[in-house]
């Protein structure tokens, strides 16, 4: 764990610790702490998650990233940059699911992460206007979800 934001008083934070604070700086409205813990955060996790790829934890962290950062963008009326943040975390995941050079394992974790990223996406759509093929597609995803998941377990 190198490179690590040094912060209270020189103490080193784990992502978790920085995602606290940037929830805790969410809800006082600090937006530019927020916004650094959860992009410390976030950036921690990809340097973990890129070394434990099968870490489902740290995927889930990843995506719970994405949609804070997300969410603190909409919070403040930036809704083009939350959605990049929502589509980023759901493309990724998508690609994930679908990246045969990756182990099966992760594969299906990803796939599972499906369900975890198109609800956000589709309830942004409800308050902020996107393609409607755009939501067209993820509600055809979603759809197949139902039925291909129950297929994993």
């Amino acid at each position: 764990m190198n490179n690590l934001a040094q912060l209270n008083g020189g103490e080193m934070e784990n992502w978790q610790q920085l995602m606290n604070s940037g929830n805790q700086h969410f809800k006082e409205a600090a937006w530019l702490d927020a916004q650094y813990c959860y992009q410390q955060a976030v950036s921690l996790i990809e340097s973990e998650w890129s070394h434990q790829l099968s870490d489902r934890e740290l995927l889930f962290a990843w995506i719970a990233g994405m949609h804070n950062l997300a969410h603190l963008y909409e919070s403040q009326h930036q809704s083009e940059i939350a959605l990049h943040y929502l589509k980023h975390a759901h493309k990724q995941v998508q690609t994930l699911s679908a990246d045969e050079s990756v182990i099966a394992e992760v594969r299906s974790s990803a796939f599972n992460s499906l369900s975890l990223t198109i609800p956000p996406l589709l309830d942004f759509a409800k308050r902020h206007p996107i393609c409607d093929d755009c939501v067209s597609a993820l509600e055809e995803t979603a759809a197949s979800l139902g039925g291909q998941s129950s297929a994993l377990h």
